[in-house]
């Protein structure tokens, strides 16, 4: 019985410690994204950024992912919760599943505006190039 008991608990313990790096490689992940949406807010106004929180900015409002420390969680952890911020203000918590779908969806847009501006700009130099 004691083995059985010491399995189980050998068991457990490996699950919360593969849930913990599943949630750090999330927080890695919002790390790479706050930085591409840092750069690309600082050529268009369609992105926004601050307090770790990622905005898009469409015709019908903002879309937002906000990342904040996890108060229930131990500080040395320094686990994180995710969040969905509509453009009405309404927060909606995410679960390890969603914050992944949603930060792949903010990923696609930011890149897609990145090659956007990047291609713009090449026209807007190649038209003062041949201007002068």
């Amino acid at each position: 019985m004691k083995k059985l008991f010491l399995l189980l608990c050998i068991f457990a313990s490996s699950l919360t410690i593969q849930a913990q790096e599943d949630w750090s490689e999330l927080k890695e992940e919002y790390t790479k994204l706050y930085s591409l949406a840092t750069d690309i807010s600082k050529q268009t106004d369609k992105i926004k950024v601050s307090n770790r929180v990622i905005s898009i900015v469409k015709l019908y409002g903002t879309v937002s992912i906000k990342q904040q420390l996890d108060r229930s969680k131990p500080k040395i952890k320094n686990h994180y919760k995710y969040s969905l911020v509509k453009a009405d203000g309404n927060e909606i918590p995410l679960k390890k599943v969603q914050t992944e779908k949603v930060m792949n969806s903010f990923k696609m847009v930011l890149t897609r505006v990145k090659e956007s501006l990047e291609k713009n700009h090449q026209e807007e130099i190649d038209d003062i190039l041949n201007s002068l």
